[in-house]
């Protein structure tokens, strides 16, 4: 029987080693295979804090349904994490984190929690780290900058990711005169106008018959060249796709400029959100003078850090009674309670 040398046994024992080792512990994954798609919502320019300004920080996880943390951090020029986000048993989907610009009250930095984080470049960390020892940690970052508060930065725009629904939101705001040098009070008031005096509070039914003012299949070169813009920018951090389905599913409505409360509340919500203000939909009762309470939507839209309310469809269903225009519109929570019991706002 052959003998093997001092030198060949050691070998052995540290290939085995190795081995091991390899087998044992969780490995950085080189290609980030969980983390699919990572995006901040910041302009070449940079990220301006302050009040009612977030960076959106948007990540498309795919773990294969099993279950793991999911860690996001800010990163300050020298290597140390200024804020961090745990969020645990995460199974897969889209992470989103809207964070406001101010350092986490404990950081690696140690840098005050109470001021928003200083001008200077920066970058974002998603961390993906299974509950399955054996799978691969999945790591991806993006660098940003943040610049000082007096330049005034727009916010990022937030498309629904349907490139049919987001090509009208860009006609619509274009014909509503809607600039990137108004501020986000002019904006609102817009496309406020524009839609109590183009859209029609009509009970309709899909199937039938009504005027549809996009004709989406001729302008499918012009939608493909507009979607191929928006990806672009949405590669660079410039937009973010929110792929809600409850806002794409009003492209019906949009192409023939009619719809309820609900739809008018959603589609209020998607111009402001496409032109970079950030809206939502409020859900509860109108306080009917009568005393009824029917069920109802309406908006809230934050201007300049302040959240006001906003109901475009009682505007449009007055617009026509001679009340005029601007008859619901920027109110203080005060103010909304008087007529709106609210249940729900997201």
């Amino acid at each position: 029987m052959k003998k093997h040398s001092i030198c060949q046994k050691l070998l052995l024992f540290l290939l085995c080693f190795v081995i091991g080792m390899l087998l044992t512990q969780p490995v950085l994954a080189e290609q980030s295979e969980m983390v699919e798609g990572f995006t901040v919502s910041c302009s070449k320019k940079g990220y301006c804090p302050g009040k009612g300004k977030y960076l959106h920080i948007r990540a498309n996880i795919n773990t294969g349904y099993q279950p793991a943390t999911v860690r996001i951090r800010i990163y300050n020029k020298k290597g140390k994490y200024i804020f961090q986000k745990k969020m645990k048993n995460i199974t897969g989907g889209t992470i989103e984190y809207k964070w406001n610009g101010k350092p986490g009250k404990k950081n690696e930095a140690k840098v005050s929690s109470k001021k928003y984080a200083k001008k200077g470049k920066y970058t974002a960390e998603v961390y993906v780290i299974p509950q399955d020892k054996s799978l691969p940690v999945s790591q991806k970052t993006l660098s940003f900058k943040i610049v000082s508060q007096s330049t005034g930065m727009p916010a990022v725009p937030i498309l629904t990711g349907d490139p049919e629904v987001d090509y009208m939101a860009e006609q619509i705001c274009k014909n509503a005169k809607i600039k990137d040098s108004l501020s986000d009070d002019e904006k609102v008031r817009l496309i406020y106008h524009w839609m109590t005096v183009h859209q029609k509070h009509t009970h309709y039914y899909e199937g039938g018959s009504y005027k549809t003012y996009y004709n989406l299949s001729s302008s499918a070169k012009k939608i493909k060249s507009y979607r191929k813009k928006t990806d672009k920018l949405s590669e660079q951090g410039e937009l973010i796709y929110n792929y809600d389905y409850d806002m794409i599913r009003r492209k019906w409505c949009m192409e023939r400029r009619i719809g309820v409360c609900t739809d008018h509340a959603v589609i209020f919500k998607i111009l402001c959100n496409h032109v970079g203000i950030e809206a939502g939909v409020c859900s509860g009762y109108y306080l009917n003078r009568n005393g009824s309470k029917p069920p109802h939507s309406w908006n809230y839209a934050v201007i300049n850090g302040v959240t006001w309310y906003y109901d475009v469809d009682v505007e449009i269903q007055n617009y026509g009674k001679g009340q005029g225009d601007y008859y619901w519109y920027k109110k203080n929570r005060a103010e909304a309670n008087r007529t709106h019991q609210f249940v729900t706002i997201k």
